[in-house]
């Protein structure tokens, strides 16, 4: 397809939020964080299958400005969406959710420090309404505004904390977050049987919580010199498990961008469509998965090379640019035929 005229972001409504890698063209317009939701699904290339692309600006119901979010905005929506399939919001935590452990001093206490496991999804406040539905679905948690330009799914109860691993162990995560999700269960187990209230209960928190996410702060380092570190869940991708799933995934970590390469005659513009994901190396046969599901030949990864914008640091990279793809099957998967 060939244009004429130069398109830009004013243009089309650039709807990106978040960072992303850019391969290095002339024109890459980038629509990336078009959130999802859907209703029916089939096989992949069966024309019930609907899992429709939402959430851009132009679908809220009010400007979501930062003067707006007051404590209690979380009730805002909440008779304006329906609730998410459950699959959705395991893909979207693979690509955005947060499993976390915080220890911190507390003189009151017997062991002299404060356990506070919690979940955490953290937006774009442009996103505000993805959150709503994830709040609304699951029935648990708050949502907060977090700093100027931030919102984020809170939580933090231990009762409600339940809802969040029972959620987890039902439809399993797919992605190295998965090790993240064992460690944050298991020291929720600790709570649990009020272990953390002893001294060796903690010691066992605080090694697991050595494997989970950045590890130890400086300070529990130095509180704790001692502690015995605990193995990191050895990860391995077993496949993607539903279509609402990589809806989900998509919605956090995926792309869609519309690439304008300029012809030679200098008249106009050749353009080119590309559904793709940068992720780090560790998530690579997640990668592979998202080919084989879209029955894709895995020459569509690419490795580390300069010449697709791929950075020095250990990242891969999945594109689907071919147009007879995006066409019968990209596009179907995401509208009804």
């Amino acid at each position: 397809m060939v244009i004429s005229q130069k398109m830009n972001e004013n243009e089309m409504g650039y709807r990106g939020s978040k960072s992303e890698f850019h391969n290095p063209q002339p024109i890459e317009i980038s629509v990336k964080e078009q959130r999802v939701d859907g209703s029916y699904f089939g096989s992949v290339l069966n024309p019930r299958l609907r899992c429709t692309l939402t959430g851009g600006e132009s679908r809220y119901h009010i400007k979501i400005l930062s003067k707006q979010l007051k404590p209690d905005y979380a009730r805002t929506f909440s008779t304006l969406r329906n609730v998410l399939n459950p699959w959705f919001i395991t893909g979207f935590t693979d690509a955005e959710g947060c499993f976390s452990i915080g220890i911190q001093p507390d003189a009151k206490l017997k062991t002299k420090w404060r356990v506070l496991p919690v979940f955490i999804i953290k937006l774009h406040k442009k996103d505000l309404i993805i959150l709503e539905d994830i709040k609304k679905t699951l029935q648990v948690g708050k949502i907060r505004k977090s700093g100027e330009n931030y919102v984020q799914y809170v939580v933090e109860s231990f009762k409600e904390l339940q809802v969040i691993v029972n959620h987890f162990d039902n439809y399993q995560l797919v992605t190295a977050k998965v090790s993240d999700f064992l460690l944050f269960k298991q020291c929720f187990e600790i709570i649990k049987q009020r272990e953390h209230l002893t001294e060796k209960g903690l010691l066992n928190l605080i090694g697991l919580k050595s494997s989970l996410n950045w590890g130890l702060s400086l300070s529990l380092k130095e509180a704790f010199p001692h502690v015995n570190f605990v193995s990191r869940p050895e990860y391995k991708f077993k496949g993607i498990s539903d279509p609402f799933w990589v809806a989900g995934f998509t919605s956090g970590d995926g792309s869609f961008q519309i690439r304008l390469r300029k012809l030679k005659t200098n008249i106009g513009y050749r353009v080119s469509l590309l559904y793709s994901f940068h992720l780090h190396i560790k998530d690579l046969d997640v990668l592979k998965g998202l080919a084989s599901y879209f029955n894709n030949n895995s020459k569509n990864l690419i490795f580390n090379d300069k010449k697709v914008g791929i950075s020095d640091n250990k990242s891969v990279h999945l594109q689907i640019a071919k147009f007879t793809d995006i066409n019968e099957k990209i596009i179907p998967f995401f509208f009804r035929v």
